[in-house]
């Protein structure tokens, strides 16, 4: 994780004001040649500002969640210093 990701989640969760985290939506299993099936997990992203709750309508792989998380919490990091 970078700098910038760090420093917004840092101040985003030490005012407890806003926060971000996966709700899973479907699970997939799929198995590749030879292998063991292997489970995907797809989540949407949940969004808390204050009291409000907001649910994305994007899907994320679990493979996705961390870049699209850390994007959010620096959205609202810049928007703050303006």
């Amino acid at each position: 994780m970078d700098k910038p990701c760090r420093e917004a989640m840092s101040w985003a969760l030490n005012g407890n004001h806003l926060r971000v985290y996966p709700k899973l939506y479907m699970k997939e299993t799929y198995q590749s040649k030879g292998r063991k099936k292997t489970t995907l997990y797809k989540c949407k992203l949940i969004i808390e500002i204050g009291n409000a709750k907001h649910e994305g309508k994007e899907i994320y792989r679990q493979d996705e969640i961390s870049v699209k998380v850390c994007e959010i919490y620096q959205h609202y990091y810049k928007q703050r210093k303006k």
